[in-house]
């Protein structure tokens, strides 16, 4: 039981600091749809196509810390560092990539990697997303015990860092979840910038490159658009919101646990130390 407990502790609480070897591979997919637009689904879906696709939970699950300095610094210039986004990718061998933070530079991407497809999600309006994303992504990390954890907690306050970066780029000026009225106060500037990368999409990306992917129609456009053969299992349906907060919450518990395990045999440890020191004192004085 105990070394069940110490192992859990393992997994989500030590860092990564170090990346893994370059693989070399290539982005052959690149997702430009905003968080909240169906983006796990897409992933799902293209994982059961083949493909090793990125996304945020990827960062999450993997405790990718040298990934997230990259982001933050890619959300400071602007995406303009062409080698550093390069490398965030074939050091982990990853084939696809949808979510933020990678959406934030889908134009670099493309110059990166010229042969790529784009696949691309949206939602039926600017306000549908909206109440989406303002009822998920961008309100839990304010929320107890996240907000906490994104303080104390080394890797959840550099995850914290590059979010606050990703809606920075998307406000177009410096936000942050700590802002008096987050995110409401910036509804217009996310709302604006949300439409304006759909209408970006269809300007930049020549049509033999992309799909406007509608779940709705499940395998056949993503599968032919992509040459794969259409799955004989149903199309995905991930990462609804009630399952995007469920999520949150799981891995916050996890942590937190793992947090009161740890202070517990901390205090235990040093409590023991205590009583041996005392011992070892009263032997002396007899």
């Amino acid at each position: 039981m105990i070394k069940h407990i110490m192992q859990r502790i393992k997994a989500f609480t030590v860092l990564t600091l170090a990346a893994p070897a370059s693989t070399n591979a290539a982005l052959e997919v690149i997702g430009s749809g905003y968080a909240r637009t169906g983006t796990d689904t897409l992933r799902t879906a293209l994982n059961e196509l083949g493909y090793k696709t990125y996304h945020m939970k990827e960062i999450i699950q993997g405790k990718l810390l040298s990934d997230i300095h990259d982001w933050i610094a890619l959300a400071e210039n602007n995406c303009s560092d062409l080698e550093v986004l390069k490398d965030l990718f074939e050091r982990g061998g990853w084939t696809a990539t949808v979510d933020f933070p990678s959406t934030m530079c889908w134009e670099a991407l493309m110059q990166i990697y010229p042969n790529a497809k784009v696949v691309h999600t949206e939602r039926k309006s600017g306000e549908e997303w909206w109440d989406s994303a303002s009822n998920s992504v961008t309100i839990i990390h304010a929320k107890f015990p996240i907000n906490v954890m994104n303080r104390v907690l080394p890797f959840w306050r550099t995850k914290r860092e590059m979010l606050n970066s990703i809606w920075s780029v998307c406000a177009g000026k410096k936000v942050s979840d700590s802002d008096p009225g987050w995110p409401s106060v910036y509804k217009s500037e996310l709302v604006a910038a949300y439409s304006t990368n759909n209408d970006r999409v269809r300007q930049v990306v020549p049509s033999e490159r992309l799909l406007i992917q509608d779940h709705s129609k499940g395998w056949t456009s993503l599968a032919g658009f992509l040459g794969k053969d259409v799955p004989t299992i149903p199309y995905p349906h991930r990462n609804t919101r009630a399952e995007f907060i469920r999520f949150a919450h799981r891995r916050s518990a996890i942590v937190v646990c793992a947090v009161v395990v740890i202070l517990t045999l901390t205090v235990y440890t040093f409590k023991k130390i205590g009583q041996l020191s005392n011992r070892g004192k009263k032997k002396k004085t007899d």
